[in-house]
């Protein structure tokens, strides 16, 4: 573990107790639940559904205590968390217990992907082949975004795998010592913040490099606001998302089954990623610009479907 990894592992570890206890801890992590929410059909993901027994899985990636689990733990049936922190990932499973979760529905480990050796205990079986991953505003303390991409891409299911980040469009820490002087008792975290945010551009890269496809993102207009001992801080939020490539002998397949259905006389429609957003690239490649386009309010966004009842988290 390299000495910035290590400084993570120890900030976590020791936030962990006071951890979701603020009211603007508990209005971030709400904010992302409901852009997630709102959006899952736009996700792309597969989800589980009241007539179909399939085993639908989710990866939550730097889990801290939960909060990407409580947000779609309805719409998948297992759920696997890691994190670097074992103090976060106790505090994760403590949740998941008490809320009346089986170990086999959802349940955490302490873990690094993107370390040089991947550690015995996260290659099993079980830790490939999920659905869907999701990095919920922890992509900025990576190391190496990129690695840590590919390395997730490696656990999705070919062709049909999603992982989706939520995180910060670019910032500068240093205008946050203008804010709001004291607001709370927070600790500053920039020692262990690699990146001070993402450009569409550079995800997209991230995202076309670790063998992803269908790449889309969007910005939401509600600030994350966040009370550090430095003062009050805002960031721009983003969730973005791409698809797994699909395998030599997944593309010949569906090849030929399109073959066999213009053999047939019949048409075949791809209706995979339909939704009510534009795509996130103009016809001449340009990533969309953020004044312009996609910057959308939570509040213009409402299920489609009232979610499932769920007892979890």
């Amino acid at each position: 573990m390299s000495a910035f990894t290590e400084a993570n592992r120890k900030a976590f570890d020791e936030m962990s107790a006071t951890y979701n206890s603020k009211q603007w801890q508990i209005d971030l992590s709400n904010q992302v639940a409901t852009a997630l929410q709102a959006r899952k059909d736009w996700l792309g993901a597969q989800w589980t559904t009241p007539d179909s027994d399939t085993d639908i899985r989710l990866l939550d990636y730097a889990c801290g205590t939960g909060s990407i689990t409580k947000a779609l733990g309805p719409h998948v049936s297992t759920i696997r968390g890691i994190d670097l922190s074992e103090n976060m990932v106790q505090k994760y499973n403590e949740t998941a217990l008490t809320s009346g979760l089986s170990r086999e529905q959802a349940h955490a480990v302490v873990g690094d992907l993107c370390g040089e050796a991947i550690p015995p205990t996260l290659l099993g079986p079980e830790w490939y082949n999920f659905d869907i991953a999701v990095i919920g505003l922890g992509f900025h303390h990576f190391e190496n975004p990129a690695l840590a991409a590919k390395r997730l891409g490696e656990r999705l299911r070919p062709g049909s795998g999603v992982l989706v980040i939520v995180d910060f469009l670019p910032f500068d820490h240093r205008k946050d010592q203008g804010s709001k002087e004291g607001a709370g008792n927070f600790p500053d975290m920039q020692h262990t913040i690699k990146h001070n945010g993402f450009t569409p551009e550079h995800l997209r890269d991230l995202y076309t490099a670790a063998g992803f496809e269908d790449f889309d993102i969007v910005a939401l207009k509600q600030p994350a606001v966040m009370e550090l001992k430095s003062g009050t801080v805002q960031r721009t939020m983003f969730v973005a998302k791409g698809r797994k490539v699909a395998t030599a002998w997944q593309k010949l397949s569906t090849w030929l089954g399109g073959m066999q259905d213009w053999a047939a006389g019949g048409v075949k429609v791809d209706r995979r990623d339909e939704h009510e957003w534009e795509p996130g690239f103009s016809t001449g490649g340009a990533v969309w610009n953020i004044g312009k386009q996609k910057d959308e309010d939570y509040d213009a966004f409402k299920q489609q479907a009232k979610p499932k009842a769920w007892s979890g988290f």
